[in-house]
């Protein structure tokens, strides 16, 4: 046995945590990003979710206005590559809790399902109590 089969399994394994801090970093700027949009707003809740598949997924970033629970901003990445990017997704501002039917794919609707559970939770808290501040 040579060591080329070792290190083959070292060079994928070095790429796959390679990849994956990249789309983490992805993620990252996103977030900072829509932060820094409403920063300074009152009553703005900036909450996530993912859709996951065995090939591909979806993850959203939603900012969810407390007052009215609306959506007001909505970026998702949709793709089963590291080169999938945060898009506007324009369909999804609105009502929160009518989102999820207005994502045309099946793993953005569970992101969003699951983006709009989190905003409920941070919301009302776990017990239904007020969540602390």
């Amino acid at each position: 046995m040579d060591g080329g089969f070792a290190i083959i399994l070292l060079v994928a394994l070095t790429l796959s945590i390679g990849f994956s801090l990249l789309q983490h970093r992805v993620y990252t700027r996103a977030a900072e990003r829509l932060k820094d949009a409403y920063l300074g707003r009152k009553n703005l809740f900036l909450v996530s979710g993912r859709g996951r598949g065995v090939l591909r997924g979806a993850i959203v970033l939603l900012v969810i206005d407390a007052g009215s629970k609306q959506v007001v901003a909505a970026e998702a990445m949709i793709g089963s590559t590291v080169l999938a990017r945060f898009r506007p997704r324009p369909e999804l501002l609105g009502a929160s809790a009518s989102a999820a039917e207005r994502a045309a794919d099946r793993k953005l609707r569970d992101a969003v399902k699951a983006a709009v559970e989190q905003y409920r939770i941070v919301r009302t808290g776990v017990a239904g109590k007020p969540a602390l501040r």
